[in-house]
Protein backbone atom coordinates (compact mmCIF):
# COMPACT_ATOMS: atom_id res chain seq x y z
CA UNK A 1 0.00 0.00 0.00
CA UNK A 2 1.52 3.29 -1.10
CA UNK A 3 1.29 6.56 0.83
CA UNK A 4 -0.47 9.74 -0.23
CA UNK A 5 1.74 11.91 -2.41
CA UNK A 6 0.00 14.51 -4.52
CA UNK A 7 -3.35 16.28 -4.86
CA UNK A 8 -5.24 17.95 -7.69
CA UNK A 9 -8.60 18.87 -9.25
CA UNK A 10 -9.96 21.08 -6.46
CA UNK A 11 -13.44 22.17 -7.56
CA UNK A 12 -16.73 23.30 -6.05
CA UNK A 13 -20.44 23.60 -6.82
CA UNK A 14 -23.22 25.46 -5.06
CA UNK A 15 -25.40 23.34 -2.75
CA UNK A 16 -29.15 24.03 -2.94
CA UNK A 17 -31.88 22.75 -0.62
CA UNK A 18 -35.53 23.25 -1.60
CA UNK A 19 -37.61 23.06 1.57
CA UNK A 20 -40.86 22.75 -0.42
CA UNK A 21 -39.77 19.65 -2.34
CA UNK A 22 -37.39 18.48 0.41
CA UNK A 23 -34.69 17.87 -2.19
CA UNK A 24 -31.03 18.76 -2.54
CA UNK A 25 -29.39 19.62 -5.85
CA UNK A 26 -26.16 21.21 -6.99
CA UNK A 27 -25.03 23.89 -9.38
CA UNK A 28 -22.45 23.56 -12.12
CA UNK A 29 -18.95 22.44 -11.14
CA UNK A 30 -16.45 25.32 -11.06
CA UNK A 31 -12.67 25.48 -10.61
CA UNK A 32 -11.68 26.41 -7.04
CA UNK A 33 -7.92 26.95 -7.21
CA UNK A 34 -4.66 25.10 -7.85
CA UNK A 35 -4.16 22.99 -4.72
CA UNK A 36 -0.86 22.33 -2.94
CA UNK A 37 -1.98 20.16 -0.02
CA UNK A 38 -5.10 18.71 1.61
CA UNK A 39 -5.80 17.75 5.21
CA UNK A 40 -8.94 16.29 6.77
CA UNK A 41 -10.17 16.04 10.35
CA UNK A 42 -13.33 14.15 11.40
CA UNK A 43 -14.88 15.08 14.73
CA UNK A 44 -17.85 13.79 16.68
CA UNK A 45 -18.63 14.88 20.21
CA UNK A 46 -19.44 12.10 22.66
CA UNK A 47 -20.33 11.81 26.31
CA UNK A 48 -19.93 8.78 28.53
CA UNK A 49 -22.86 7.79 30.75
CA UNK A 50 -21.81 6.15 34.01
CA UNK A 51 -24.07 4.45 36.58
CA UNK A 52 -23.54 1.78 39.23
CA UNK A 53 -19.82 2.50 38.93
CA UNK A 54 -19.81 1.26 35.32
CA UNK A 55 -19.82 2.77 31.88
CA UNK A 56 -23.39 2.14 30.76
CA UNK A 57 -23.60 4.02 27.49
CA UNK A 58 -21.95 6.58 25.23
CA UNK A 59 -24.00 9.37 23.66
CA UNK A 60 -22.71 10.64 20.33
CA UNK A 61 -23.31 14.06 18.81
CA UNK A 62 -23.37 14.93 15.14
CA UNK A 63 -20.28 14.44 13.02
CA UNK A 64 -18.53 17.27 11.22
CA UNK A 65 -15.58 17.16 8.85
CA UNK A 66 -13.05 19.96 8.49
CA UNK A 67 -10.81 20.08 5.45
CA UNK A 68 -7.97 22.52 4.92
CA UNK A 69 -6.62 23.19 1.45
CA UNK A 70 -3.30 24.86 0.84
CA UNK A 71 -3.65 26.65 -2.50
CA UNK A 72 -2.16 29.03 -4.97
CA UNK A 73 -3.79 32.46 -4.89
CA UNK A 74 -7.58 32.09 -5.03
CA UNK A 75 -9.29 34.04 -7.81
CA UNK A 76 -10.86 37.15 -6.22
CA UNK A 77 -14.25 36.39 -7.82
CA UNK A 78 -14.22 32.85 -6.37
CA UNK A 79 -13.20 34.16 -2.95
CA UNK A 80 -15.98 36.74 -3.08
CA UNK A 81 -18.62 34.13 -3.91
CA UNK A 82 -17.51 31.69 -1.21
CA UNK A 83 -17.10 34.30 1.54
CA UNK A 84 -20.27 36.19 0.63
CA UNK A 85 -18.36 39.38 -0.04
CA UNK A 86 -19.97 42.58 -1.26
CA UNK A 87 -19.26 43.16 -4.94
CA UNK A 88 -19.76 46.44 -6.80
CA UNK A 89 -18.77 47.42 -10.33
CA UNK A 90 -17.24 50.77 -11.17
CA UNK A 91 -16.79 50.99 -14.91
CA UNK A 92 -14.87 47.87 -15.90
CA UNK A 93 -13.51 47.36 -12.38
CA UNK A 94 -14.94 45.09 -9.68
CA UNK A 95 -14.54 46.06 -6.05
CA UNK A 96 -14.86 43.57 -3.19
CA UNK A 97 -15.69 44.16 0.46
CA UNK A 98 -15.78 41.84 3.46
CA UNK A 99 -19.34 41.38 4.73
CA UNK A 100 -20.05 42.22 8.39
CA UNK A 101 -21.16 38.64 9.11
CA UNK A 102 -21.13 35.20 7.50
CA UNK A 103 -24.82 35.00 6.62
CA UNK A 104 -24.17 35.48 2.89
CA UNK A 105 -21.77 32.55 2.63
CA UNK A 106 -23.28 29.81 0.48
CA UNK A 107 -23.31 26.10 1.13
CA UNK A 108 -21.20 24.27 -1.43
CA UNK A 109 -19.98 20.82 -2.41
CA UNK A 110 -16.22 20.38 -2.80
CA UNK A 111 -14.45 17.83 -4.97
CA UNK A 112 -10.78 16.91 -5.21
CA UNK A 113 -8.33 14.13 -6.07
CA UNK A 114 -5.58 12.53 -4.00
CA UNK A 115 -2.53 10.83 -5.53
CA UNK A 116 0.00 8.22 -4.42
CA UNK A 117 2.90 9.47 -6.52
CA UNK A 118 1.36 9.07 -9.98
CA UNK A 119 1.04 12.56 -11.44
CA UNK A 120 -1.43 11.57 -14.15
CA UNK A 121 -3.80 9.30 -12.25
CA UNK A 122 -5.17 9.81 -8.72
CA UNK A 123 -5.53 7.04 -6.17
CA UNK A 124 -8.76 8.46 -4.68
CA UNK A 125 -11.40 11.02 -5.67
CA UNK A 126 -13.74 12.76 -3.26
CA UNK A 127 -16.90 14.85 -3.07
CA UNK A 128 -17.93 16.51 0.22
CA UNK A 129 -21.37 18.05 0.74
CA UNK A 130 -23.00 20.99 2.53
CA UNK A 131 -19.77 22.80 3.17
CA UNK A 132 -19.14 26.34 4.33
CA UNK A 133 -15.85 28.15 3.82
CA UNK A 134 -14.77 29.38 7.25
CA UNK A 135 -11.74 31.34 6.17
CA UNK A 136 -9.34 32.03 3.31
CA UNK A 137 -6.00 33.24 4.63
CA UNK A 138 -3.99 36.00 3.02
CA UNK A 139 -0.28 36.55 3.71
CA UNK A 140 2.32 38.41 1.67
CA UNK A 141 5.95 39.06 2.56
CA UNK A 142 8.40 41.60 1.27
CA UNK A 143 10.26 40.91 -1.98
CA UNK A 144 13.89 40.10 -1.21
CA UNK A 145 16.73 38.13 -2.81
CA UNK A 146 14.97 34.84 -2.12
CA UNK A 147 12.38 32.98 -4.16
CA UNK A 148 9.73 32.41 -1.47
CA UNK A 149 6.12 33.30 -2.23
CA UNK A 150 2.86 32.87 -0.36
CA UNK A 151 -0.27 31.00 -1.35
CA UNK A 152 -3.48 30.85 0.63
CA UNK A 153 -5.06 28.40 3.06
CA UNK A 154 -8.76 27.59 2.77
CA UNK A 155 -10.55 26.14 5.80
CA UNK A 156 -13.89 24.43 5.10
CA UNK A 157 -16.39 22.71 7.40
CA UNK A 158 -18.71 19.99 6.08
CA UNK A 159 -21.94 18.96 7.81
CA UNK A 160 -24.73 16.48 7.11
CA UNK A 161 -27.00 17.30 4.14
CA UNK A 162 -30.51 18.54 4.90
CA UNK A 163 -32.09 15.24 3.81
CA UNK A 164 -30.96 11.62 3.78
CA UNK A 165 -29.81 10.01 0.57
CA UNK A 166 -32.42 7.66 -0.87
CA UNK A 167 -29.78 5.00 -1.58
CA UNK A 168 -28.50 4.73 1.99
CA UNK A 169 -31.25 6.21 4.14
CA UNK A 170 -28.56 8.31 5.86
CA UNK A 171 -27.12 11.80 5.47
CA UNK A 172 -23.51 10.97 4.68
CA UNK A 173 -21.26 14.04 4.62
CA UNK A 174 -19.12 12.89 1.71
CA UNK A 175 -18.36 10.15 -0.78
CA UNK A 176 -15.03 8.87 -2.09
CA UNK A 177 -13.91 6.38 -4.71
CA UNK A 178 -10.58 4.53 -4.62
CA UNK A 179 -8.99 4.54 -8.07
CA UNK A 180 -7.40 1.20 -8.93
CA UNK A 181 -6.30 -0.36 -12.20
CA UNK A 182 -9.92 -1.02 -13.23
CA UNK A 183 -10.83 2.69 -13.14
CA UNK A 184 -9.92 4.51 -16.34
CA UNK A 185 -9.35 8.22 -16.88
CA UNK A 186 -12.74 8.63 -18.57
CA UNK A 187 -14.42 7.54 -15.32
CA UNK A 188 -12.41 10.11 -13.38
CA UNK A 189 -13.53 12.81 -15.81
CA UNK A 190 -17.15 11.80 -15.15
CA UNK A 191 -16.52 12.15 -11.43
CA UNK A 192 -15.61 15.80 -11.82
CA UNK A 193 -18.19 16.70 -14.49
CA UNK A 194 -20.91 17.02 -11.83
CA UNK A 195 -21.31 16.47 -8.10
CA UNK A 196 -21.45 12.71 -7.55
CA UNK A 197 -23.82 11.55 -4.79
CA UNK A 198 -25.05 8.22 -3.48
CA UNK A 199 -28.26 8.74 -5.45
CA UNK A 200 -26.83 9.67 -8.87
CA UNK A 201 -23.65 7.57 -8.97
CA UNK A 202 -25.20 4.74 -10.98
CA UNK A 203 -26.46 7.22 -13.58
CA UNK A 204 -23.15 9.10 -13.72
CA UNK A 205 -21.14 5.94 -14.36
CA UNK A 206 -23.64 4.20 -16.61
CA UNK A 207 -22.02 2.92 -19.80
CA UNK A 208 -23.03 4.97 -22.84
Amino acid sequence: MRQYRGCSRLVYALYNFDAETNKVDFGAVKPFCAVKNVSREISSENEEVWADNKLQDTTYGGTSVTRTFGCMRVDPAVEAELLGKTVIEVGTNKLYGTAPDGSKRPYIAVGYALHDGDVNKPCEVVWGYRAVVNSISQTSNTIDRGTASEGQEVNVTFSAPDVAWTKTGKSELDISMPVDATVDLATIEKWFAQVVTYDNAETVFATT
